[in-house]
């Protein structure tokens, strides 16, 4: 149910709504020149193979290649499914023997219509991973020749690839989107970072997103400006665009991501030197139902087999206010690169006695831990979600 919750208030955040973001614990502070970097490099690599359906001559981005030449069919041009993982173009091609059935995985970079399908010989349909057709799709039967599978050069186009053909030529067109990583982590005693990166002039505006507590991401360009276009750089024509984004104490995980670019894993360490300037981070919802003593803080550590006291009273107004509840969730920085970094490890409840809360967590194993507090159920729909958080590090 956490998980869910969060996952909506990621969407609603990626549209502009913005109530839930957690309230910065002061405004953003100063950044020196050497604090602002291009961390990443967005651009598209172009690709060409010709080749001559008489001769099977193959020029792949003017080099000479020996490939399996296509062959013409009824009047369609086929092309071996070989030839895509000799150009790259493809991850893994995988042939069931006995359905006839060929699995085209697409190397990634390529951001297909479809990075995954399958074709079977003999027929004219195109399926998809969970075996049901691709609507409206129909296409010239793929067939098996001398052990070699071909499809129709149509089919491309699903996968990526523009198919053309003239003077018994077949040329097929496609480009990589690449995100290159030139700063992947760096370190700050900021409670905010900003940072640059360059993006093909061409290509869709990439936008950042940061880690929810509850396994989504909640990001978008409002807070990013595009300091100067028009930059030649490598043979092609960037912009560089500026992010700002609030910090927690600890281990960040961040993520660019782009339509025409998919996307890539950022990691920023917030030093805290003293405890004290760190205040519990609340929601805007939250503050309307809780609140903590000046003194308690949003960053705490201890030893191992330690454990930190969650204490605050409920503002007055909400005397009925029910049972919050909390999650810990451990900081795994591998895990950010497929998914949300937030390893889930224990949750539980938190009563309302005397209009307030106390609870105490016990943590025996080092690294940094997310502590949320998530509303009580008797609130209204749009004030529930996760209200407050305290960054742990365990020693």
């Amino acid at each position: 149910m956490k998980k869910c919750i969060a996952l909506l208030m990621s969407v609603m955040l990626a549209i502009g709504s913005g109530s839930s973001v957690f309230a910065q614990e002061s405004a953003p502070s100063a950044h020196t020149k050497n604090e602002t970097l291009d961390v990443a490099k967005m651009y598209r690599v172009s690709h060409e193979l010709i080749m001559d359906v008489n001769s099977g001559q193959a020029v792949l981005d003017g080099r000479n290649l020996s490939l399996d030449k296509p062959i013409m069919k009824n009047g369609r041009v086929f092309v071996p499914l070989r030839t895509l993982r000799a150009i790259e173009a493809v991850d893994l091609l995988m042939l069931d023997a006995s359905t006839q059935q060929v699995q085209v995985i697409m190397n990634s970079e390529l951001k297909p219509p479809f990075e995954q399908l399958f074709f079977r010989v003999g027929s004219d349909k195109v399926y998809m991973e969970d075996g049901s057709a691709l609507p409206g799709a129909t296409i010239a039967k793929p067939f098996i020749a001398k052990g070699v599978t071909y499809i129709p050069i149509q089919a491309l186009t699903y996968l990526g690839i523009s198919p053309a053909t003239a003077k018994q030529k077949v040329t097929l067109k496609w480009s990589n989107k690449v995100i290159e990583l030139l700063q992947p982590k760096w370190e700050t005693d900021k409670d905010s970072t900003t940072f640059t990166m360059l993006y093909q002039k061409d290509m869709n505006t990439p936008s950042v997103a940061t880690a929810l507590s509850g396994g989504g991401w909640v990001g978008g360009d409002d807070h990013a400006k595009v300091l100067k276009k028009d930059i030649l750089l490598d043979g092609r024509h960037y912009n560089r665009i500026e992010f700002t984004l609030p910090l927690r104490p600890g281990p960040n995980a961040l993520k660019i991501t782009a339509v025409s670019g998919g996307e890539k894993s950022l990691s920023v360490m917030r030093k805290v030197s003293n405890e004290s300037t760190s205040p519990i981070r609340l929601s805007d919802e939250g503050k309307k139902y809780i609140a903590f003593d000046q003194s308690a803080s949003g960053y705490v550590r201890i030893p191992q087999g330690g454990s930190i006291d969650i204490a605050g009273r409920v503002v007055a107004g909400n005397e009925k206010l029910g049972a919050l509840s909390f999650t810990v969730q451990q900081y795994v920085d591998e895990q950010a690169v497929e998914s949300n970094p937030y390893k889930d490890i224990k949750e539980g409840k938190l009563p309302i006695q005397d209009q307030g809360f106390t609870g105490s967590v016990k943590l025996q194993h080092k690294g940094y831990y997310l502590v949320t507090l998530y509303s009580a159920d008797n609130v209204p729909a749009f004030d529930r979600g996760a209200w407050a958080e305290i960054v742990v590090e365990v020693y």
